[in-house]
This record gives C-alpha cells, sequence and structure tokens, in this order.
C-alpha cells in the first residue's frame, strides 16, 4: 500500500485484486484469495493502519475505498524504500542503478530514457504503478518478472505503449481503467495465461 501516495483513496477491488496478483493473498485453508484479502483489511482498519473512506450499501463488503493512515504511510513508505522493495522515480537519484520489485510513479518525471535505465533494474521490477504522465520508457521487454501492470491513473497512454505486454509472462494483474486513449490491445496479449 506505500506504493500509493499519501492520502490516495484505493478502492478495494483494486487493493484486492493486486494482493492476490503480488502473491499476499492466496486460497488458504478453504477460503478464497478474496475472502482472505478482506480478512486482511479488517485486521488492518481493526488496527487503524488502514482508514475505511466509503461506506457504501452497494458495496458488498461495506467498504468502497480505503487509505493507510499518513503516519503509517509515512514509515511504510520510508522501510520499504530503505529496503529498495519501493521505489518512487520523484525520489531517486541517477547515481547508482536500484534494484527494486515495486515502482511507483506518482509525479511527472522528467528523464529520459537513458536516465531511466541507469536509475532501475528493470530485470528485478515485479509491479509498476502510474499515477501521472506515462512514457514510453517507463516499460520495456527487460521487465520480465512483471506481475502487476496498474495504469489505472495515468495519463498520455496509447495501444502501442503496451507492445512488449505479451512478454510479461508472469502478469497477473493489468488495469486500464480510464485509459480513455486505449482502444486496441495489442495481440501479443493473448500470449499471457
Amino acid at each position: 500500500m506505500p506504493i500509493f501516495p499519501e492520502d490516495y483513496k484505493i478502492g478495494w477491488g483494486r487493493l484486492a485484486c493486486r494482493w492476490t496478483a503480488e502473491g499476499y493473498s492466496r486460497e488458504l485453508r478453504g477460503r478464497s484469495a478474496d475472502e482472505i484479502a478482506d480478512i486482511y483489511c479488517r485486521e488492518l482498519i481493526s488496527m487503524s493502519m488502514i482508514l475505511p473512506s466509503q461506506q457504501s450499501i452497494q458495496s458488498i463488503k461495506g467498504i468502497d475505498s480505503c487509505q493507510v493512515h499518513n503516519l503509517i504511510h509515512e514509515i511504510c513508505v520510508s522501510k520499504l524504500m530503505q529496503e529498495n522493495l519501493v521505489f518512487t522515480l520523484e525520489d531517486c537519484s541517477s547515481n547508482s542503478q536500484a534494484t527494486v520489485r515495486h515502482l511507483a510513479i506518482s509525479s511527472i518525471w522528467e528523464g529520459n530514457n537513458t536516465e531511466f535505465e541507469s536509475i532501475v533494474d528493470m530485470s528485478r521490477l515485479r509491479s509498476i504503478t502510474c499515477f501521472e504522465k506515462w512514457k514510453s520508457i517507463f516499460i520495456s521487454e527487460k521487465m520480465r518478472l512483471l506481475r502487476v501492470l496498474d495504469l489505472e491513473d495515468a495519463t498520455g497512454l496509447h495501444g502501442h505503449h503496451l507492445k512488449h505486454i505479451g512478454k510479461f509472462i508472469h502478469l497477473r494483474y493489468l488495469s486500464l481503467r480510464e485509459c480513455a486513449h486505449i482502444v486496441h490491445l495489442p495481440n501479443s496479449l493473448g500470449n499471457l495465461r
């Protein structure tokens, strides 16, 4: 959840699907991955680590979205960045290449392809989440371990930016919600399981 910006309202369905795709929630003792994710969410709410941000009668679980408590968010981001698990382009320096698992793009980054490749070891990335302007350099066929490609809040994304998607054999979650310029997906999408 530290992938999401501070005070960001995270849709419950989006969060549960991401947890399942990343392997944090899976079938256990006869319960589905969604049920396990719901249990995790309720535990985090009971500890005030995440806060339900909307209650809805239409929602099956009663929670449409949530957000991470600000203090918890700050602690998580700090700890995970120290361990190179989560990385945001905004907080990077081009002095050394980071071996990160999860990349968050939450503001407009002005770097180029050479800078990006010198900062991020793309062969180790497991998830990319973009909250701002998409650049074609953010995706590469080198991302062989990519499991989550969450472009729900990305702007400027077009179908041709996804030409390598069929090579991501580990991809379990793809979100293109609100990506109005995606009118055609590449045929390579059929290569995924």
